[in-house]
């Protein structure tokens, strides 16, 4: 009937009346998609917290919150954790911003604060984290993540697995949020953090780029700070290199850990843990080696340098 009708009408008609017919066509496809959109976000808890928050800011308040708390355009975020960088710069200025906690955290996360906690930092999917919440329930685990994809792909995973809990994630950078996190969840009447963990973290082989690593002076101090005494903090990379740098800054204030291992250069042949993570099972599959040791808390309290 159009054909027809436009057959009669003047060349310039025909091009106006096209072009809102197409301008129609869009604006409903569009439409369509955005309700499947805004069906997806209010089945995933994560995405329909941050709906909600940002209904209450506005456009230029929500790009001010930190990385790791602006919820992710994309709702099939299984392929876009595909696409994430595996190396992130965590000393860029969008990495070095604060997360922001909900003001009843840790306690509308996990439900007996008073139980021993399990720390891993650099925790990825947080596959290891799961397990180990399924396998040792006696305990809270708490996984931090630089990468806000992953970090949030971590969260949703909990839910999943029914650990909600006894299990949370939080995406931050730990050399900027470690000792602010830590010293809220205490506040709140948190258990004793027992044991660390930092398995396989970015390596970041350039020299210019060796600061970028994520056990600095300041990281052992802070954990010194909150751990008591006899509690560990297991280390493990693939790469011998990253294992005996995180070592050797562990080892320079040895008067708060004592390595398991007298010489550098041994290392634990297995996994005291007894759970792996996704990285450990794929290096293992293909006959690579793993470098690993363990770090005990000594009494020795931390000194605190008032400043001037």
């Amino acid at each position: 009937v159009f054909s027809l009708y436009a057959s009669e009408m003047p060349m310039h008609s025909r091009f106006c009346h096209l072009f809102v017919m197409s301008v129609v066509f869009l604006c409903c496809a569009m439409a369509r998609k955005c309700s499947r959109v805004l069906a997806f976000v209010q089945t995933k808890p994560i995405l329909r917290q941050s709906l909600v928050a940002l209904s209450s800011t506005t456009s230029t308040e929500a790009d001010e919150l930190p990385i790791w708390n602006q919820p992710l355009e994309d709702p099939k975020r299984a392929k876009e954790i595909r696409r994430v960088r595996q190396h992130v710069n965590p000393l860029a200025k969008k990495y070095q911003q604060p997360t922001c906690l909900s003001k009843e955290w840790p306690k509308d996360v996990l439900s007996d604060l008073s139980l021993p906690l399990h720390l891993d930092i650099g925790c990825g999917r947080g596959g290891f984290l799961l397990e180990m919440a399924q396998a040792k329930p006696q305990q809270n685990y708490l996984g931090l993540e630089i990468r806000p994809p992953i970090f949030q792909y971590a969260l949703d995973r909990v839910q999943r697995r029914g650990l909600t809990g006894r299990l949370t994630f939080v995406g931050c950078n730990a050399n900027v949020d470690l000792d602010r996190i830590l010293v809220l969840y205490h506040k709140q009447g948190g258990g004793p953090l027992e044991t660390v963990s930092i398995q396989f973290p970015d390596p970041h082989f350039k020299s210019q780029h060796i600061k970028r690593r994520v056990v600095t002076r300041d990281l052992v101090t802070t954990l010194a700070k909150h751990m008591p005494e006899s509690s560990i903090v297991f280390l493990q990379s693939d790469i011998k290199d990253v294992l005996d740098d995180m070592r050797l800054r562990f080892r320079e204030q040895d008067q708060y850990f004592q390595d398991d291992l007298e010489s550098t250069k041994d290392y634990l042949k297995e996994n005291p843990m007894g759970i792996q993570t996704e990285r450990e099972r794929s290096v293992i599959e293909r006959d690579l080696p793993v470098y690993r040791t363990i770090l005990r808390r000594t009494g020795t309290e931390v000194t605190v340098v008032a400043e001037d």
